[in-house]
């Protein structure tokens, strides 16, 4: 193995910009090499500063005080001192939280979202031989959920989307970011059913997603004209026990 010695004749740093230049000798011959240090400022800050757990408190006390007034009174309904008022947070200390109302919103929509994928993930996971009954189960338990709470929050995440979408691009981003997820999990797990023969197969399983998301959609607008669930309840039982049915 052959070695190849340099010798370092001197480092230079640049005085405006975290920069170093190393002069090298080889051979007679001088190599300059320029050298950058990039400081991770928000890395290097979660590691000197730890969130505390009266941090994480505070954000998530206000992550459901927020789902339920949205829930309750609606997006454009609900001020932020509302929100602090009844969560007991001081609302200057919303602000370390979330840059604006908007933002908050949609964290709430993702917080939400992120719950229901916990369950969702759970339910699949148990019927991993019948994917189209897991997919039934798990909008049953949605509407479960609905009768067991004195507020509805089970189809708030629609109701943010509606309307932060229909004033901010950057709202109608990060809905639609979510529900193609959702369309996307749905497809997924039809196209199980399909490959397993339990569901159609003359249609495309996204097709098939976005025609039940849809509807889904549309019965949860009916429903809040109505005040009861019952357009809910015939959308999961004629989709899942009759439209895919092979």
């Amino acid at each position: 193995m052959s070695r190849v010695l340099f010798l370092v004749k001197y480092i230079v740093k640049d005085p405006d910009c975290n920069r170093f230049s190393l002069n090298f000798t080889h051979n007679s011959k001088s190599i300059i090499i320029s050298i950058a240090i990039i400081y991770d400022r928000s890395y290097n800050n979660s590691m000197t500063r730890p969130k505390s757990i009266d941090t994480v408190n505070t954000r998530v006390r206000l992550l459901e005080v927020g789902l339920s007034l949205f829930a309750k009174k609606g997006y454009h309904g609900t001020g932020i001192k509302e929100i602090v008022d009844t969560a007991h947070v001081p609302k200057g200390s919303f602000y370390n939280y979330f840059t604006s109302k908007e933002e908050f919103g949609i964290e709430i929509a993702r917080w939400h979202m992120a719950d229901f994928w916990e369950k969702w993930h759970s339910i699949m996971d148990a019927n991993s031989s019948n994917p189209l009954q897991g997919l039934k189960d798990c909008f049953e338990v949605m509407l479960d959920r609905h009768f067991d709470c004195a507020v509805n929050t089970f189809s708030v995440a629609a109701h943010i989307a509606a309307e932060i979408c229909e004033s901010s691009s950057d709202g109608r981003f990060a809905m639609k970011v979510l529900i193609e997820t959702m369309r996307d999990n749905l497809a997924e797990y039809i196209r199980k059913a399909q490959e397993l023969d339990l569901a159609r197969r003359d249609v495309d399983a996204k097709d098939l997603a976005s025609l039940f998301w849809d509807t889904w959609t549309g019965s949860i607008l009916r429903m809040k004209m109505e005040n009861r669930v019952d357009a809910l309840t015939q959308c999961v039982t004629i989709f899942f026990d009759r439209f895919l049915k092979q």
